[in-house]
């Protein structure tokens, strides 16, 4: 397994590049702790639903494609509560599946964007406890965001919580060193 960050690959048998991502990556913990004020400049992501690692705030606009970090929605309770309490403190990291104007419908169990098919809905967690369900099929107002992860099938995302408002969104942010499967 290797990482992948801004100074590009860094390998377990290189000691140079992990001082030199190790160095950028203390500074930038550094960083976060002059500027919480407002939000994290770097989050550490350990769910799968993106790839784990650190995350640089980026100070780009939130569109489709780009990661979001931002409180989860008082719908994602009290399911998280049992499953997810970390959710109260920690904000979640997706990506921007959707936004303004955008059609999304998750009748029938089947997310659909725009009159694609994306992902199925389940209707239960692994451990067989009822999944929340965002139900509706409308265009997207002005100050929402639809994230979504497809990396995995049991992402929690909006799929089940609703649409997130952009007053809820923390920042853009970008990859600065991920883990990555196979050394790639």
């Amino acid at each position: 397994m290797g990482v992948s960050s801004i100074f590009g690959q860094v390998s377990p048998a290189d000691p140079g590049s992990w001082r030199c991502a190790a160095i950028a990556g203390l500074a930038a913990v550094v960083s976060v702790g002059t500027v919480m004020a407002t939000a994290p400049q770097v989050l550490v992501n350990t769910t799968p639903s993106e790839p784990p690692g650190l995350y640089l705030k980026s100070g780009m606009a939130p569109t489709l494609g780009r990661m979001v970090a931002f409180i989860a929605p008082d719908a994602a309770f009290p399911y998280a509560d049992r499953r997810l309490s970390y959710l109260h403190r920690v904000p979640l990291l997706k990506t921007v599946a959707a936004g303004p104007g955008d059609l999304v419908c998750t009748l029938n169990s089947q997310l659909e964007i725009d009159g694609k098919a994306r992902a199925p809905i389940a209707q239960v967690d692994r451990q067989g406890i009822a999944l929340p369900h965002w139900s509706a099929c409308r265009r997207l107002t002005a100050d929402e965001l639809f994230v979504f992860s497809d990396r995995v099938p049991n992402s929690f995302d909006s799929r089940y919580f609703g649409p997130v408002p952009q007053r809820a969104v923390l920042g853009v942010y970008a990859p600065l060193a991920v883990l990555t499967s196979g050394g790639r």
